[in-house]
């Protein structure tokens, strides 16, 4: 069974971790990331598992980090378990934090070129992938593809965003 660490308001530990299936109370959270990962003018994204919230919907691939770990730290491991790709702490650039109902979620981005051959899907968690354009991307939320929260981030981070998703066009 996986825990996590619990979470104040202001983001300090609680000294005390709960189970992943644990509902948190008032003033508990817990912390997650996700990782942008643009390469060539375009993103790439996942398909979640049919058994997981959301199902069948496009995201960023990311997580909720287990107890001790460092938002850094579940990004280089769900990367890992999720897609295959291995990075490295100097890979990622933070782009900020998004406090989602009880979750800090740190997004950060990444230019580390990814190849297509190298993805191997953890299929309990991730069905599908694909790289899109910034045009492909925004026709999924308006056709609804896209998991709601992450639409939410990128029009918080899209401006951080959009100087690299433009860098090789």
């Amino acid at each position: 069974m996986e825990y996590f660490d619990v979470l104040s308001k202001t983001r300090q530990n609680l000294n005390y971790s709960l189970p992943r299936d644990r509902k948190l109370k008032i003033n508990e959270y817990n912390q997650g990331a996700e990782l942008w990962i643009l390469n060539n003018n375009k993103l790439l994204i996942t398909k979640r598992s049919l058994e997981k919230s959301h199902p069948g919907k496009w995201e960023v691939p990311g997580g909720c980090s287990q107890t001790s770990e460092t938002s850094v730290d579940t990004i280089i491991r769900e990367m890992k378990e999720e897609i295959g790709i291995f990075l490295s702490e100097s890979d990622l650039e933070l782009m900020g934090t998004k406090l989602y109902k009880k979750q800090f979620i740190d997004v950060f981005k990444t230019n580390k070129l990814v190849n297509s051959s190298a993805i191997k899907l953890q299929k309990s968690e991730v069905t599908d992938f694909r790289f899109v354009t910034k045009d492909e991307f925004i026709k999924m939320i308006e056709n609804n593809e896209i998991v709601s929260s992450v639409a939410d981030r990128y029009y918080m981070f899209k401006n951080i965003i959009d100087v690299d998703w433009w860098l090789f066009y």
